[in-house]
């Protein structure tokens, strides 16, 4: 096994709890994003701080940021619905367990 599959198999098992709405990007991805809503959330107290944070993660990371034009969306609440429009297999829906937050992060433009 090398040293990159070691860090990917710890980095699954470290994802934080959450219950799935909607996904419709790839696993990796997926996985990466919820590690930034954790952190984000854990180093700011106010949500929209935190979606400030998500936005720049997914914008700075190399898989992310460089899919087709746009801003990444981020919108962190308790009880909400939408309905949007994101560019496609850019779009994450999921609730944090211990965070009791749900969290709808996309892409769009």
């Amino acid at each position: 096994m090398s040293n990159s599959d070691s860090e990917e198999e710890k980095r699954v098992r470290n994802l934080p709890k959450y219950k799935l709405r909607h996904n419709d990007m790839p696993i990796p991805l997926f996985e990466e994003v919820l590690t930034y809503a954790e952190e984000a959330t854990n180093k700011f107290p106010l949500d929209k701080d935190a979606a400030v944070e998500i936005a720049r993660l997914c914008k700075a990371h190399p898989k992310l940021g460089d899919i087709d034009e746009g801003e990444w969306q981020v919108i962190i609440g308790k009880s909400f619905g939408a309905s949007v429009n994101f560019d496609s297999r850019l779009l994450a829906f999921f609730d944090l367990v211990n965070k009791g937050k749900t969290f709808l992060i996309f892409k769009s433009g």
